[in-house]
C-alpha cells in the first residue's frame, strides 16, 4: 500500500492537510481552492496456475475407466496452495497421487498402490449410517 496523497481538487497541486478540519479547510497555496482529491494505491499479487482434468468412459458404463487430474489445490495443513497430480486407472487397478509444494518443489505426499488397496481416503472413506447420527 502506498502513502496517501492529497491534491487540490481544482489545480492538482500537492496539498498539505496539516491543520485541515472538515469544518475549516486551509486553501490551496497555488489557486486558493479548498477542494481535495485523496489518492491511495493498494496492490496485491495473484498467482495463476494452470490445471487440467480428464475422464474416459466407455459407452454404457457409468464410471470412468481412467481419471487424471493435475490441478492446483489447497493444503489445509500447510495453509497454502499445492499441486495435486492424481491418476485413477480402474482397468489396471492403479492409484497414483503426488502432492507438490509450489514454492519449494518438495514432494509433500506420494502414493502409488493398487486401486483395490486404496481405502479410507477421500471418497473411499466409509459413510456414516443414518442410525449413527
Amino acid at each position: 500500500m502506498s502513502d496517501p496523497t492529497v491534491e487540490c481538487g481544482d489545480c492538482g497541486a500537492l496539498v498539505s492537510i496539516q491543520g485541515d478540519t472538515p469544518e475549516h479547510r486551509i486553501p490551496c497555496g497555488a489557486c486558493g481552492s479548498v477542494k481535495r482529491k485523496y489518492s491511495l494505491t493498494i496492490s496485491t499479487t495473484v498467482a495463476v496456475r494452470p490445471g487440467m482434468g480428464a475422464k474416459a468412459k466407455r459407452a454404457g458404463e457409468k464410471r470412468p475407466f481412467i481419471e487424471n487430474v493435475a490441478v492446483p489445490d489447497y493444503s489445509r495443513d500447510r495453509g497454502k496452495a499445492v499441486h495435486k497430480d492424481r491418476v485413477i486407472d480402474r482397468d489396471n487397478d492403479r492409484y497414483c497421487e503426488k502432492i507438490t509444494d509450489y514454492e519449494s518443489g518438495d514432494v509433500i505426499h506420494q502414493c502409488e498402490e493398487p486401486l483395490s488397496e486404496h481405502q479410507r481416503h477421500g471418497s473411499a472413506k466409509s459413510k456414516k449410517d443414518a442410525s449413527d447420527s
